[in-house]
């Protein structure tokens, strides 16, 4: 009886201890993986805000040689090769954005980022065949995707604030 006893004693502690053991690797392996995911979100938050520098500095640069040329300090065929010169880095650009690992919440806001320097391109790309041609309607259509590109960009911006307030909360 008294064996029946300490085995009845041993088992009730193992059992105990394994289930202790099992709510502290749930809990270890919970906030590892909280932490893995913040950590993730910082990398993907500082890859996405220096890529979106890189495109705001280029656009910068293709405004100010379109300036310069209004101004008649570089001419057509200088201002159509820089423009294109200016569409190989902005296509280098685009195809980072497939290299990005957004967290879920972010997907969204990166597919809209994306489309936006999509339509700033195709927008360039009107821009450069206007200064070839002079085609009014190629000028049309170049600041009608410029429009478009700000609004994707706009909705991009709100999307990943409000990703951002949410993973916050």
């Amino acid at each position: 009886m008294r064996k029946k006893l300490k085995k009845k004693k041993y088992t009730s502690k193992f059992l105990t201890i394994s289930i202790a053991v099992i709510i502290i690797g749930i809990a270890i392996f919970y906030f590892y993986s909280a932490d893995q995911a913040k950590n993730r979100g910082f990398v993907f938050g500082n890859e996405i805000a220096a890529l979106q520098q890189d495109i705001q500095y280029e656009q910068g640069q293709f405004i100010s040689n379109i300036a310069k040329w209004n101004e008649n300090a570089i001419s057509d065929d200088e201002m159509i090769r820089m423009g294109e010169e200016h569409l190989d880095i902005f296509n280098e650009l685009l195809n980072k954005y497939d290299k990005l690992q957004p967290p879920d919440t972010f997907s969204r806001s990166v597919k809209l980022f994306k489309l936006s320097l999509e339509y700033q391109i195709e927008s360039h790309e009107h821009r450069l065949i206007w200064i070839k041609n002079g085609s009014d309607s190629e000028f049309i259509r170049s600041q009608e995707l410029t429009q478009l590109s700000f609004e994707a960009e706009q909705a991009g911006l709100k999307s990943f604030n409000d990703a951002k307030a949410g993973i916050e909360q």
